[in-house]
């Protein structure tokens, strides 16, 4: 079942149109990967996923549970807020229990904590300050706190930049390891043509010239990297 379904699309920004006619299917339970050189729209389109922008043409429809779209949970390459206001590891992941109505969490809420720091490699780490933290334990860090709440969608936004092989390997496999076990469709942002290949289902490649869709397996990944350096 196709979870996110994009006809169509085209995108015009300031009168130019970064790209148009582009389509793909985000499918349940499924990883996609959205490629493509700094500056193509990759941000752009992201953003009208996440509903924070209008396409100009075309559509994106989501697939509505008693007309309840999916939930999603954003985990971003960076977050400067760290150094001004550091936690522990473990009320950080909290942090997405605050509605305001409670300063404290319920028990279920405890036991989901729990849960969620132990999926994500970080009970060990869960009572060490943040800003102390690698970057690749912030990464997880702020991987549990998109996934305590058990979203629908994940989207990873260049997730694994700057971080060692050894880093980004881990928090993939942490990623790749929840969607195995838990109802979890995710789209990822990057640049990493290794990291696509080994985790991806599907791609979706942005170019200034228009755009390819398809299976990763089905992908000739060293075609696939001379299109998109071609456009660089």
């Amino acid at each position: 079942m196709n979870l996110l379904t994009g006809r169509d699309i085209g995108i015009k920004v300031e009168g130019r149109w970064l790209y148009q006619g582009v389509n793909f299917d985000l499918r349940q339970q499924k990883m996609l990967a959205l490629v493509g050189d700094n500056g193509v729209g990759k941000t752009t389109l992201l953003n009208a996923i996440l509903g924070q922008r209008e396409l100009t043409e075309g559509s994106l429809t989501w697939q509505t549970i008693d007309g309840v779209k999916p939930t999603i949970r954003y985990v971003p390459q960076y977050r400067p807020d760290m150094q001004a206001f550091p936690l522990y590891i473990r009320d950080f992941v909290a942090l997405s229990f605050d509605n305001g109505l409670r300063p404290w969490l319920s028990a279920k809420e405890k036991q989901q904590l729990t849960h969620i720091l132990k999926d994500t490699n970080l009970v060990e780490l869960a009572d060490r300050p943040i800003d102390t933290a690698s970057g690749g334990e912030r990464q997880r860090a702020y991987l549990a706190q998109a996934l305590v709440r058990n979203p629908q969608v994940l989207v990873l936004d260049e997730a694994t930049a700057n971080l060692d092989n050894g880093a980004k390997y881990e928090l993939m496999n942490v990623v790749r390891h929840y969607r195995d076990h838990h109802d979890l469709s995710i789209i990822m942002v990057s640049h990493d043509f290794d990291i696509v290949s080994d985790y991806a289902d599907d791609y979706l490649l942005l170019t200034p010239s228009g755009s390819e869709f398809g299976h990763s397996a089905d992908a000739d990944l060293t075609k696939l990297k001379a299109r998109y350096n071609a456009n660089v």
